[in-house]
């Protein structure tokens, strides 16, 4: 192949890899990777500062860009497949990592943030999805979140969010009704993707059709 047309193609590709990721993208990834610190601070909770208070900013900053990343793809109309793979994994990467520090981490009197079997709920309903999802994938079926994922996310962030800010609150009846009621979202989300997979994933399009 001429050496011209090799840049022209090397060009092309190039083009294709920064149109995939434009910053609705770039705010997904950030999402994505903003779990460690938080951790950090839940796990060492350090002396020198309110260690809660910085750990909420830092969620709340990452909650957000789950907000800005949709404005932006829906504004400039760059919703592209690679976001909606990304958008949801980055919630998971986020979420999944603190829920599980919350159930094991202890406050003053309170033994564990958030109930172990509150993040077992959590994490088999994510796992389960993410599995839908990559079965999706290899068929070449879409399956971005629903109403009810976006819902469950919300209930989620809410939990977090109080927990964090603050965390002597955990074992209050409001914040364990408010935790109890995040859980039921959480399941009844997972019970709706099972439907939704089904009809949109392992049924066979002559059946769909039918």
């Amino acid at each position: 192949m001429p050496e011209k047309s090799e840049d022209i193609v090397t060009a092309s590709r190039a083009a294709v890899v920064v149109k995939r990721l434009n910053p609705a993208n770039l705010l997904t990834i950030l999402r994505g990777i903003m779990a460690p610190p938080i951790i950090a601070l839940l796990v060492y909770q350090p002396r020198s500062f309110s260690w809660s208070f910085a750990a909420g900013i830092i969620f709340v900053l990452a909650a957000l860009t789950d907000k800005a990343d949709g404005f932006y793809a829906r504004r400039y109309n760059s919703v592209t497949k690679l976001g909606e793979f990304l958008d949801p994994l980055a919630d998971k990467l986020l979420m999944i990592p603190i829920i599980i520090t919350l159930a094991f981490v202890s406050v003053g009197s309170v033994d564990r943030l958030l109930p172990i079997w509150v993040a077992i709920v959590v994490i088999i309903r994510e796992l389960l999805i993410s599995a839908f999802r990559f079965i999706g994938a290899r068929k070449g079926i879409s399956f971005p979140a629903s109403w009810s994922g976006k819902i469950k996310m919300f209930s989620q962030v809410v939990v977090v969010g109080v927990l964090l800010f603050f965390p002597s609150s955990a074992n209050d009846p409001a914040v364990r009704i408010l935790v109890y009621v995040m859980a039921a979202i959480t399941v009844y989300s997972g019970i709706d993707y099972l439907f939704r997979a089904r009809r949109e994933i392992f049924t066979p399009a002559e059946d769909a059709g039918a």
